[in-house]
């Protein structure tokens, strides 16, 4: 039985050899990747948020520069605090004073 089945596979072309392995791999690595999707979820990119904001015809280039100027103020500002809060937790985020409880 073996000697038949040897003489089978012997008579088998190698380009045949070739294009089952490749087909068996094809679908070995698609099943791996909806084994990979099962185990680990799909994850979805992050929403990009986009806000618009709709101008009058009839607006400026220095309406437009006091606008970008206000904007970048406050946006220092935000930078500014979070800075100064970040500050402030590190600072309260130490090691635990032992002797103060006591």
């Amino acid at each position: 039985m073996l000697t038949s089945l040897r003489n089978r596979f012997a008579a088998v072309e190698p380009i045949k050899w070739i294009g089952g392995g490749l087909a068996v791999s094809a679908v070995l690595g698609i099943a791996s990747l909806f084994y990979l999707e099962y185990r680990g979820g799909y994850w979805k990119p992050e929403p990009e948020i986009v806000y618009f904001q709709s101008w009058t015809a009839d607006r400026t280039a220095e309406d437009a520069a006091a606008v970008q100027a206000e904007e970048r103020r406050i946006r220092e500002e935000v930078e500014t605090l979070a800075d100064r809060l970040a500050t402030e937790a590190l600072a309260g985020s130490g090691p635990a004073d032992d002797s103060a409880a006591q």
